[in-house]
Parts: C-alpha cells; structure tokens; sequence
C-alpha cells in the first residue's frame, strides 16, 4: 500500500517541480547567458569545495585510526 501510494504521488506531483528558465532552456537567449554561466561556474567550485573537505576529514581520521592501531599494536607485541 505504502509504493502504491508512494507512485501515485511521485505521478501527481511530478509537474509541481519547475527548474529555472536557464536550467530549463540552456541556450534559448543566445551564446552570452552570463547570470546562467555564473551561476553554474559557482555551483561547481563550491561542489568541488565540499568534496575536498570531506576528503581531507576522511583522509586525516584515517590516518589518525592507521597511526592509533600502529602504536597499540607495538605496546601490546601483536602484529
């Protein structure tokens, strides 16, 4: 019951959801979209800017975790 009405309301309302005209038409105002380029040049470094944050979050925890299990394996002598 609960994907039937899930599929009845992704139909009904699929059409609510409208994209902006520069995301809708990419071109339809000539070679020169200066608002839509921006914004899309914009969106990319901040996308690219989350990435790398996270990878270096990720990256230095597990450095962090690899060096712990390094130096309680040495005090311990197991391998």
């Amino acid at each position: 019951m609960r994907l039937a009405s899930f599929i009845a309301a992704a139909f009904l309302f699929h059409q609510s959801a409208m994209a902006c005209v520069g995301c809708r038409e990419p071109g339809a105002f000539g070679p020169e979209e200066p608002q839509t380029v921006l914004a899309g040049v914009a969106l990319s470094w901040s996308v690219i800017t989350m990435l790398v944050t996270v990878g270096a979050l990720l990256g230095g925890l597990g450095f962090y975790i690899a060096k712990t299990c390094r130096r309680v394996d040495g005090e311990n002598g197991t391998r």
